[in-house]
This record gives C-alpha cells, sequence and structure tokens, in this order.
C-alpha cells in the first residue's frame, strides 16, 4: 500500500495498526498525520514505546505520557491518584488521537493500562476512553517472511474475532489486548 493511501485511512478516524517493513515509511506517514491534525487543531498526543523512537516524532514515551511508568498493574488506588494529578487529567481528557510508534516494544500489558488509564479518567468505557488510536510497529523484523507471517496473523485474528481466544504469536499476543477492548483496528501495510 502507499503512503498516500495509508494516509487517507488514517483520515477517516478508525483505530490504525500501520505495519511494515523496516524502512517502509511508518513513522514518515505518522508524522504527516501528526501535520494534519496539528494543522486542524486536532489534539494528539504523539508517543512510543521508547524514548528514542518518540523523539524521531518529537513526542514522549507512552509510559510518560499516560501516568502508568513502569508499572504492570493499577490499582483503584493508583487510578484514583492518577486522576488526582491535574496536568495529566487534563492532557488525557483533552487527546483526541493517541499515536504509539513501536508498538512491537510495548508489552500487552502496559497497552491495556493505558486503555485502563483512559477509561478511568475519561468516564468512558470504551476502549482507550473512546479516542481515535494508532499505533505502528514492525512485528515481522524481516521482509521475506511478511507474506507467511500476514497469513498466519490474519488466520489467528480472525480466530481471536470469531472466537474470542488468544492467539499465540507476539502480533496477536499484543494485539488481541485491543481486540478484546473493541477497539477494532484497521491494519494497514505500508
Amino acid at each position: 500500500m502507499r503512503q498516500s493511501s495509508a494516509l487517507d485511512i488514517l483520515k477517516t478516524g478508525q483505530n490504525v495498526f500501520l505495519t511494515g517493513s523496516a524502512g517502509s515509511g511508518k513513522t514518515y506517514t505518522l508524522n504527516q498525520y501528526i501535520d494534519y491534525l496539528r494543522a486542524r487543531r486536532v489534539p494528539v498526543a504523539v508517543t512510543a514505546s521508547t524514548g528514542i523512537a518518540a523523539t524521531h516524532m518529537n513526542g514522549t514515551t507512552i509510559h510518560s505520557w499516560s501516568g502508568i511508568g513502569i508499572k504492570d498493574e493499577l490499582t483503584d488506588r493508583d487510578l484514583s491518584t492518577l486522576s488526582r494529578k491535574q496536568f495529566l487529567a487534563d492532557r488525557l481528557k483533552d487527546t483526541a488521537v493517541l499515536v504509539i510508534d513501536e508498538i512491537s516494544m510495548l508489552h500487552a500489558k502496559q497497552l491495556n493500562l493505558v486503555s485502563q488509564v483512559l477509561k478511568h479518567i475519561r468516564k468512558n468505557d470504551k476502549a482507550f476512553g473512546g479516542i481515535q488510536v494508532v499505533v505502528a510497529g514492525d512485528f515481522f523484523f524481516s521482509y521475506h517472511r511478511l507474506a507467511v507471517k500476514v497469513r498466519r496473523i490474519v488466520k489467528n485474528l480472525r480466530l481471536c474475532l470469531m472466537r474470542g481466544s488468544m492467539p499465540s504469536s507476539i502480533f496477536a499476543t499484543c494485539l488481541s489486548s485491543i481486540v478484546k477492548s473493541a477497539m477494532q483496528p484497521m491494519v494497514v501495510w505500508t
């Protein structure tokens, strides 16, 4: 898929998983979308799973942005504490689009925590508090195995959606938290 086509899909407001091999233009496409949103004054949170990846987009880590830090779980007390941090609550309430680059480096538990925090602070039970979520990353690591892995992933994802079971691959495990939360992302390959 061309980057311009991927950008058109992002502009529809759907939740999107943007993927492709290294150097295919995922971060470039994300930056184009971020520029598009900012030009229209749409509040966008630019994050990544690592600090290095975040610097490529002038963003921050998802851990810092969401307030989860290095936690693996959040108690009701933790959520209450986070909601009392006015700067954090305002930031999360004001966000319309959340971009997370290098999603392959983020554990499914942490992705669920981000959704949990957004639901709590935004008082919205939809996945990620109802905001558009755009995640990007490369779960394939080598282009020559891409087609085989894509077929297996799509098959596992379909089975997951039909039966509600968790597929075993790393990609599907990460995305299962999104699917189980009813995010239902559109998968876009660049």
